[in-house]
């Protein structure tokens, strides 16, 4: 068996980047910051980890969800302000017709990194 346990994810401010991610996603951080690292646990296989970088190369990382919770994310987007779309090449365009799945979108974090719902 293999499976991801957690990636890393370069970020200006770790704890910045980790706060916009959970809130986004509805989650609720609930692990502390070391010093170091910032994780987001997304599911209980899977977490992000913010690390404070200089140099942030965007990364594109990509998230199958149930319909709840797309709906409940497509709602906090827009009520932040949070610009999506439906095209990686055109993540504001406002749309959820994504081209592999039913309904999906495309936003980025504030460092520029792509991330992708499919519901």
């Amino acid at each position: 068996m293999i499976r991801v346990d957690h990636v890393g994810v370069p970020a200006r401010t770790r704890l910045d980047a980790a706060g916009f991610l959970a809130g986004l996603f509805g989650l609720d951080r609930g692990m502390l910051d070391d010093g170091r690292f910032a994780p987001v646990r997304v599911s209980p296989e899977f977490t992000i980890v913010f690390y404070d970088s200089e140099q942030v190369q965007p990364m594109h990382i990509a998230f199958v969800v149930d319909d709840d919770a797309f709906d409940a994310i497509l709602g906090r987007l827009k009520s932040q302000g949070v610009a999506y779309g439906s095209q990686p090449n055109d993540p504001a365009n406002g749309r959820i017709d994504h081209p592999l799945s039913e309904r999906g979108l495309f936003f980025q974090m504030p460092d520029g990194h792509l991330f992708e719902l499919m519901a």
